[in-house]
């Protein structure tokens, strides 16, 4: 078993509010609650690490899927305002 590295469950969370906050600016906030994603999720947490560790991985993985939401919805509304201004 890994041991988690200290830095990522910062990360994580980091990313994750990253992700809302990037939402408003054209959707870029994809990226950041991807990448948040994909670190959360191969992230080794097992028994033997800290409560604080694994709290912050759950708490980054929900702002990032959150975030991830938030992105998807201002994307839809984006291509919608370009397909209805050309159509």
């Amino acid at each position: 078993m890994q041991r988690v590295d200290v830095k990522i469950h910062t990360r994580v969370v980091w990313l994750g509010y990253a992700s809302i906050i990037l939402a408003l600016v054209w959707g870029v906030g994809i990226i950041a609650a991807i990448w948040a994603i994909r670190i959360a999720k191969g992230a080794d947490v097992g028994m033997g690490t800290d409560q604080r560790i694994q709290r912050d991985l759950r708490g980054g993985l929900l702002l990032a899927r959150a975030g991830l939401v938030l992105n998807a919805i201002v994307l839809v509304v984006i291509a919608w305002s370009i397909v209805t201004t050309l159509v």
